[in-house]
């Protein structure tokens, strides 16, 4: 046995019987599985990018590159620090074997070596450090010092070897035997590496630029996992340095990971063919004046589609996914929403049109629903068990590979939570991962109006590098302030390469054209605005003072129809209903907003679609009051809303679900009226709006607002005026509380944009500089200090961390869900039992979460669950969670609050 052969990967015992991988063999591994991964998962549009983002242009130079980091990126684990690294679930005889296998081919001394300082030499750091005393450049040796997810911060040289000379080399005496030894078989798998793969020696190796670098190290670390799974690659018994048949045990280990087809997108022959197929209703105009501009262009790269509500912009994107995806050689696809309500809304969606997919093409695609509670949703569980199929030849699988945390981005198909896509700005461990997973697919992001002055400034770096990737990117918005559509474009084209400013002339429409197609051909901006929309009415606006709101409300009940009322906040819309119920049938005051059980309000928001949503048996009387949740993608209709006062942009999605379908409705609602509650000529606002929005905004709004809105073709304009420059008229005694009102709204949107660029990353270096490296030295430094999926949305959302925990109500001397009467405390013992618990899941008031009583809320409910719940962190649906019981009367007390439950009007509460 050679000095290298003695070396070892990986180690276990298993009742007694020893098992490992030689370090060569898992190299070996390794080495197969990134060439297989290049040759059969990458999408052609990362090969291509690859290839280009190396000294030498080509795929074939880019294939042998991914196989020889996969050959020597656990060069560090050839090291005195690695090899007597002890491990403790298993017997000490394993690692004394081990040992005596390297006292046998000449490294005497390594059983009772001590290094104090092994931990200032992990085997990532390691092999960077050795590779370049080989003299690998910087850009390559990078890659493999971040194979473990996480760049090194700093640059480290060869200098690190002979400060830590033990760790490396075992002796510091560079004459010593075992010294040279050492060197010697640390060159030795250097040199394989390099032979095996047509390089004569380091010199022959390509440079590749930062981005690729970052694709090529998300890469590797995807090919580590794989080989490193036992299940696919077993390990061997000790006697065996190397398996008997390396293509053999390659091709088997590959067979058990890969479950689905790479997608292969075909080109669109008759439009009108295509979405009836898929969606069974014919184009209309916008729809296929997309298709003909993606058609059209020669390179194209970000589309943003503004378009008035309920006009198909969903099923536009889909379509126009699958044209860019053709044209640009990408192999999946990401549409992403503003929450995990919307992400399930549109998940069956998403499936029905990937099925047709996948069915003409007649592949195997992965489909998955990421977000925190994706498990808990029975379309996509469903989906994951294979149950409930629509016929025997299903093509649509979930590869559970990909649903641990760091790997589910890397999925085919994913509907997900825009969280997921900022998260590509945000410093953080494995990022890698995520930029490659999304680099391979066509990215989709929904109500781009939702996102604000923080969670922009993230959403406009993820832009940038996907630009650098070659990523389309199709946004859709109801529409956009100029100033934002325009930041967008810049984001992307930067990306490209573009160093200035875009200058007005750039954009050939109208700033309140509408509807309106902006997108980038190349580097070239171009904007479509004539695009004719079929549905056109009017809305009357009237305003009503807040003395006004129950009268108003009662005298639309005594006209009949369907009232929806939309507040800013949860009390007030909890306070309002508690009025109606006195007033009105208890069955005719429906109430919904983010304060219910989860569970309840789904069933909810599926009883108001029963109800009034598209094609519905509609009552002949009906009062719904709700918060944001209403404005946010459920297809629902009311005769007549009444809404708080709220930025323009927000009234006009609200409006969005008034007269949304073309039906028969009581004589007294023909013409679609809005009522507008708490205008203030003072400037005096509802204190919740003003908490909520911010006064500037609602002053804007409401010198703007029209007393008669023409959709769509004013949807636009009263957007630009709100959110642009233009002056307003204010009396000379409020002109001093607008000024200051500007003013602290500029800084706050200020302090947003400077906070997010705490943990953002920074622009793609795509030509060095002397202030900037080209490689991923320094990528993440000063990276978000928890690795915890939940602070990194936190992060990326700008908001503080919230507490969810499982509600339930007291039961004799037990507990059951709200929605039932069964004591289930004796029955957590059962999967099934404590999955339904599991979603019963209720978010508790900022008041109990703020930074200064978040901690103590924590461990007061630790508390509670150690002394009323133990049982729960023994089954694995409810390990982890938090759960709160309520009394017979639906209260509970935590943190000096009384928090008060019902299935009527949600979580409330007040400090005792």
């Amino acid at each position: 046995m050679n000095a290298t052969d003695a070396l070892w990967a990986k180690k276990n015992d298993t009742n007694g019987a020893f098992s490992w991988l030689s370090l060569p063999q898992h190299l070996k591994d390794t080495e197969g599985v990134a060439g297989l991964l290049w040759t059969h998962w990458l999408s052609p549009g990362q090969r291509l990018y690859l290839a280009r983002a190396l000294s030498d242009p080509s795929e074939e130079a880019a294939y042998r590159l991914i196989r020889f980091l996969g050959a020597v990126h656990d060069l560090g684990k050839a090291t005195p620090s690695f090899q007597i690294l002890q491990g403790f679930q298993y017997s000490p005889d394993l690692d004394r074997a081990l040992l005596e296998k390297l006292e046998q081919v000449g490294f005497s001394g390594i059983s009772s070596l001590d290094l104090p300082s092994r931990s200032r030499t992990p085997h990532a750091l390691a092999g960077q450090v050795l590779l370049d005393c080989f003299g690998l450049k910087e850009d390559l040796a990078c890659i493999v010092g971040a194979h473990h997810g996480q760049p090194l911060n700093d640059p480290i040289g060869c200098a690190h070897c002979r400060s830590y000379d033990n760790n490396y080399k075992q002796v510091t005496d560079p004459a010593d035997p075992i010294h040279q030894l050492w060197t010697r078989t640390q060159k030795a798998i250097l040199e394989t590496a390099l032979a095996t793969n047509g390089y004569s020696s380091v010199d022959d190796l390509p440079r590749v630029t930062q981005p690729g670098q970052a694709l090529l190290s998300g890469l590797l670390i995807m090919a580590d996992w794989i080989a490193s799974n036992e299940s696919y690659f077993p390990l061997l018994p000790l006697v065996r340095t190397a398996a008997d048949n390396q293509e053999d045990r390659l091709i088997a280990g590959w067979s058990k990971w890969i479950k689905s087809d790479l997608w292969t997108p075909q080109p669109l022959f008759d439009l009108t063919a295509t979405y009836e197929d898929r969606f069974h209703f014919s184009p209309n105009p916008i729809q296929t004046g997309l298709a003909d501009i993606i058609e059209g262009a020669e390179a194209p790269g970000l589309i943003i589609l503004e378009a008035p509500m309920g006009i198909g912009k969903t099923e536009a994107a889909l379509i126009s996914a699958e044209q860019v995806a053709e044209r640009t050689g990408r192999s999946g696809l990401f549409f992403a929403l503003p929450t995990q309500a919307t992400s399930n809304g549109i998940f069956p969606r998403i499936k029905d049109w990937l099925d047709h997919l996948a069915e003409e093409a007649d592949q195997a695609v992965s489909l998955r629903l990421l977000h925190g509670k994706a498990a808990l949703n029975p379309d996509f569980s469903a989906l994951a068990r294979q149950v409930n199929l629509d016929s025997e030849d299903e093509h649509i699988l979930v590869n559970e590979w990909f649903s641990g945390r760091k790997t589910a981005s890397l999925d085919d198909f994913i509907v997900g939570t825009v969280d997921q896509v900022l998260l590509l700005a945000l410093k953080q461990k494995h990022l890698a991962l995520r930029h490659l997973g999304l680099s391979k697919k066509v990215v989709v992001i929904d109500e781009v109006h939702a996102y604000d002055a923080y969670m922009s400034q993230y959403l406009e770096e993820a832009l940038t590098w996907l630009a650098t990737y070659g990523v389309p990117v199709i946004l859709l918005s109801a529409t956009l302030p100029a100033g934002q559509r325009r930041k967008l474009v810049q984001a992307y084209l930067k990306g490209k390469g573009a160093k200035s400013a875009l200058p007005d002339s750039a954009f050939t429409s109208r700033a309140d054209a509408y509807p309106l197609i902006t997108y980038t051909d190349g580097d070239s901006v171009l904007q479509k605005d004539d695009l004719a929309v079929a549905s056109k009415h009017e809305v009357l606006v009237r305003r009503i003072e807040e003395e006004d709101l129950i009268p108003t409300i009662k005298k639309l009940m005594d006209a009949g129809g369907n009232i929806g009322v939309v507040v800013n906040t949860v009390k007030r819309a909890q306070a309002l209903a508690r009025t109606c119920r006195d007033l009105f049938a208890e069955d005719e005051v429906l109430v919904l907003h983010s304060a219910f059980i989860a569970t309840g309000r789904m069933a909810k928001e599926q009883d108001l679609l029963a109800r009034i949503g598209k094609g519905a048996d509609r009552p002949s009387r009906q009062l719904v009051i709700g918060t944001q949740v209403i404005e946010q993608s459920l297809d629902i209709d009311f005769d007549v809303m009444i809404t708080d006062l709220a930025p323009i942009d927000l009234l006009l999605q609200r409006l969005g679900r008034l007269h949304r379908h073309h039906i028969d409705r009581p004589a007294a609602y023909r013409d679609p009226t809005l009522y507008v509650v708490g205008t203030s000529d003072r400037f005096d606002f509802e204190p919740g709006a003003s908490a909520v929005y911010g006064d500037y905004l609602l002053i804007r709004s409401q010198y703007f607002l029209p007393e008669r809105i023409q959709i769509p073709e004013d949807i636009s304009s009263l957007v630009q005026k709100v959110y642009g420059e233009e002056d307003v008229e204010i009396e000379e005694i409020l002109i001093n509380k607008y000024v200051d009102k500007k003013e602290k709204h500029g800084n706050i949107i200020d302090k947003k944009s400077e906070k997010a660029k705490g943990f953002r990353i920074q622009d793609p270096v795509l030509k060095p500089t002397r202030r900037r490296s080209a490689s991923l030295i320094g990528w993440v430094k000063n990276a978000l200090p928890n690795d915890n999926e939940v602070r990194a949305q936190a992060q990326v959302r700008d908001s503080d961390e919230s507490i969810e925990v499982i509600a339930v109500k007291g039961l004799g001397g037990g507990y059951g869900l709200f929605s039932e009467n069964q004591d289930i405390s004796g029955l957590i013992d059962d999967p099934k039992v404590a999955k339904r618990l599991a979603v019963n899941t209720l978010r508790l008031p900022r008041a109990l979460c703020y930074p200064g009583l978040i901690d103590k809320t924590i461990e007061e409910l630790e508390a509670y669950n150690r002394t009323y719940l133990p049982d729960w962190q023994k089954t694995a649906w409810l390990k982890g969670a938090l759960g709160l019981v309520f009394d017979d009367k639906g209260q509970v007390e935590l943190s000096g609050y009384r928090l008060t439950y019902s299935e009527d009007l949600g979580l409330e509460y007040e400090r005792m």
